[in-house]
């Protein structure tokens, strides 16, 4: 990292506007952030933060100093990233980010064919939430991102990958797997001992909006596990600990496939749509313009792409 750590640490404090996030972000300990922001405002001679009841806020010299600092950080990156890649050779290095359900079933295949049609190049990815994903993009940490959110096409180029469903989950033996429809609806999915992600996760958040649209609120779902892996949210279904709640890409990987069913919820299917995510400047690279055509190649040949589409 070029960047000094009083002003890495100012960045994180800013961007989260709070030292605590800033501080388990940075993997230190909140003392340590106070100390860094301290010494720099210290040295820059006023105050960057004002400390509220409810949390901090910028002070306006600290706005002022927050986008001059978002941009030195910028062109530390470009600045160590260019110089690599001149000591390296320019296609030395693809930087890849995603998130979890990316990572977990969208990568793979892509990797490896990336890798296939470019051996010299080394491949690195990061896992990220999808605003973390872009704000790394922005920053040029990144080469390019797979995110399942809406992006600002007018300041990136995205390219459409994937449609995927949330859909309900059972084990064999769970009485929805006996019905032909292989629906259910949202007021039988209120009823159902419940295996999710935890609230934050994209599939409660699609699902959450849906409640809303209808008058509820997640408190009306009867939720007995919130686990952080689709895998484990499979797994406990499967032993029949209730039905689950997942994305059907989840399902891609065939494990559990013959103990579950798979139901979608009546009404407007819950989609979620993955972009690939680069910027103009990214498109100047061969590798990056590489990827954005083998990633294209591969999930329009992709089942799920044609069965959720």
């Amino acid at each position: 990292m070029i960047l000094s750590q009083n002003l890495r640490m100012f960045l994180l404090a800013a961007r989260h506007l709070s030292f605590t996030v800033a501080a388990r972000e940075a993997y230190v300990s909140q003392p340590a952030v106070t100390v860094r922001i301290k010494k720099l405002e210290e040295y820059l001679g006023f105050e960057l933060f004002t400390r509220m009841p409810s949390g901090l806020r910028l002070t306006p010299a600290g706005s002022v100093f927050y986008e001059y600092a978002q941009r030195l950080e910028l062109l530390a990156s470009e600045a160590q990233r260019t110089a690599k890649d001149v000591a390296e050779g320019d296609e030395a290095h693809l930087y890849l980010g995603a998130n979890r359900s990316a990572t977990s079933y969208m990568l793979p295949r892509l990797l490896i064919a990336f890798h296939e049609a470019n051996p010299k190049v080394r491949i690195r990815t990061e896992v990220h939430a999808s605003d973390r994903l872009l704000e790394r993009l922005t920053a040029g940490y990144l080469d390019a991102v797979i995110v399942e959110q809406s992006v600002d096409e007018s300041r990136y180029h995205v390219m459409p990958l994937l449609k995927d469903e949330v859909v309900v989950i059972c084990n064999r033996d769970h009485p929805l797997a006996k019905r032909r429809s292989r629906t259910v609806t949202l007021d039988e999915l209120c009823e159902l001992p419940l295996v999710t992600h935890e609230p934050n996760s994209g599939t409660r958040q699609l699902l959450s909006e849906r409640l809303a649209v209808e008058g509820r609120n997640d408190s009306d779902l009867n939720i007995v596990m919130e686990l952080q892996s689709s895998e484990l949210v499979k797994l406990m279904v499967s032993r029949g600990q209730g039905a689950g709640l997942v994305s059907r890409l989840s399902l891609s990987n065939g494990r559990y496939g013959e103990e579950l069913v798979v139901l979608s919820i009546e009404g407007d299917p819950l989609y979620r749509f993955f972009n690939l995510v680069t910027t103009e400047k990214g498109l100047g690279r061969a590798k990056v313009r590489d990827l954005c055509r083998i990633a294209g190649e591969t999930y329009r040949e992709d089942m799920l792409f044609e069965e959720t589409g």
